[in-house]
């Protein structure tokens, strides 16, 4: 943005900070909740790599979408809301929640017809505009309604 034609002192760096929000946000926006998982080939780098929690882990786009395919066949109305996200450089931290109701064995919780909200926060690292890492930790709340 520019005041009389002049470029704004840290400008270019605040455009570049919201770039990589943006990449971020596609998981949710667009995987999550559009259950686009074509956007992974889009905005994951080849070498992905998610580190979860208790463990669990990925590598690869291939990775990515198994994660995506398990998590939206497990709760098909999921809605993933971004909270809040703070950038530094080319990381990413992201709050989010989900809601929705689990169809299968969902982190522990049962299928049995109640509401959760799953509570986390990922941070990612942005390299060349893809996704080259994920560091995720969550937590279940089982009585949403």
């Amino acid at each position: 943005m520019s005041f009389f034609g002049q470029e704004q002192p840290g400008q270019n760096q605040a455009d570049a900070l919201e770039d990589v929000k943006r990449i971020a946000r596609v998981w949710f926006d667009e995987v999550m909740n559009s259950k686009d998982l074509t956007a992974i080939d889009r905005v994951y780098a080849e070498d992905y790599e998610y580190h979860g929690p208790h463990g669990a882990g990925a590598i690869g786009r291939g990775g990515a979408k198994a994660i995506a395919e398990r998590l939206i066949a497990s709760m098909p109305d999921r809605v993933a809301t971004v909270e809040l996200q703070l950038a530094e450089g080319s990381m990413v931290a992201t709050r989010w929640v989900s809601r929705g109701t689990p169809t299968q064995p969902l982190m522990g919780v049962p299928p049995d017809g109640n509401p959760v909200e799953v509570h986390g926060i990922t941070i990612s690292t942005i390299v060349d505009g893809l996704i080259a890492r994920d560091w995720e930790m969550v937590d279940v709340v089982r009585d949403a309604g």
